[in-house]
């Protein structure tokens, strides 16, 4: 297992220790999993099963009581008889995907819910503290709006705000940019970076590598029910040594299709392309060189060849680039090389889209060609 590279000695405020359950809804269990999060870490929850993440976070969130292990909630054990559990969820805030908002209830009304049941409370003080979380959420005009009303990406940035009612220690979020469109799922994740800005500590699900890049400081693989890997976002995003974690981080890295000559669907295939360079903000210009590229590349020079190839897409940090790479199996078969007189027209006809096109045999000896849009 990864760790990070440096122990932090911030105090640990929320842990799970050696936890063991059955999910009720699933066939998923939880195997003597432990976890420490501690204050100020921003972390990303990441792994194929999505009902085990879930399961994961209704642990923490103290509305599940593991059947093995415990939960502690600023170092001390969950006392769960007795009202133990609620007492020590009021330093927890929880998001769920679907929101949970009371759809008879106001937005301003759904604020003013959370903390209803603290008595020492002024009401005052919480009115003035939901007017000054929606509007950090950008949701003042909607205050007097219903939930209904709201786009999915507004219920989804009022829940995250609702849930700082209570000015939690930690903030647990599941899978914050899921059913969102691009425009939707950018505001909210500016919302949880501001939030983060703020030195809150927080927990959060996705399949959205490229967000747990910009934004965690760790990152939490979970296979069969245990934490495989725990590290820097460095660590277990450029370098993972579990098998299983390689293989997530290339399927969710940007783009992945497994593509066959045989079922090829030239539209379907265009239509993915755009939608994915759509949602990165790509220009339709560049979208459009994009298809016109990969088109080319695969149906006219490799496809001949190859009937299989697991195509990824993904944007250059840096430069802001569109990179493209075929994989293929078989044996070295290099479809930009001039020893394919076949292929000329159509590579010459590639290059008019593209800035640049690699062929590489790596070690591995899985052919790979990049193009550079």
């Amino acid at each position: 297992m990864n760790t990070a590279e440096t122990i932090s000695d911030a105090p640990v405020i929320l842990a799970a220790r050696r936890i063991s359950i059955q999910d009720r809804y699933s066939m998923e269990r939880l195997r003597d999993l432990t976890l420490e999060i501690r204050k100020g870490d921003v972390i990303a929850l990441i792994g194929a099963s999505e009902p085990a993440k879930r399961l994961l976070l209704r642990c923490l969130d103290l509305l599940e009581q593991p059947e093995g292990g415990n939960i502690e909630v600023n170092g001390e054990p969950v006392m769960w008889r007795h009202g133990g559990a609620d007492r020590a969820r009021r330093s927890i805030g929880m998001v769920f995907s679907r929101e949970s908002l009371f759809q008879n209830l106001s937005v301003m009304d759904n604020m003013m819910l959370a903390p209803s049941d603290g008595a020492d409370e002024d009401e005052m003080l919480n009115l003035e503290r939901a007017k000054k979380l929606l509007k950090f959420a950008g949701l003042s005009g909607a205050a007097e709006e219903m939930p209904v009303d709201l786009s999915a990406g507004q219920r989804r940035r009022l829940a995250i705000v609702r849930a700082l009612m209570l000015q939690p220690r930690i903030l647990l979020i599941e899978d914050p940019g899921s059913d969102l469109l691009p425009a939707e799922k950018n505001e909210v994740y500016a919302l949880i970076r501001a939030v983060k800005k703020t030195g809150m500590t927080i927990l959060f699900s996705t399949r959205e590598l490229d967000f747990a890049r910009d934004v965690a400081t760790r990152v939490v693989f979970m296979a069969d029910g245990m934490v495989r890997e725990d590290g820097t976002v460095k660590d277990v995003l450029d370098h993972p040594q579990y098998e299983r974690t390689q293989a997530f981080v290339r399927k969710n890295t940007g783009f992945y299709r497994e593509l066959n000559a045989r079922a090829f669907d030239d539209y379907e295939f265009e239509g993915a392309i755009e939608t994915f360079a759509a949602g990165k903000l790509i220009p339709p210009e560049r979208r459009r060189k994009l298809c016109d590229a990969l088109k080319i590349l695969l149906a006219r020079m490799i496809f001949p060849h190859v009937t299989r190839i697991i195509l990824t897409l993904d944007v250059d940090a840096k430069t802001g680039d569109l990179v493209a790479v075929a994989q293929y199996p078989g044996t070295s078969f290099d479809p930009l090389s001039t020893d394919n007189p076949d292929a000329e027209s159509a590579k010459s006809e590639l290059f008019t889209f593209v800035k640049s096109a690699k062929y590489h045999l790596p070690a591995s000896g899985r052919n790979e060609v990049t193009v550079t849009v």
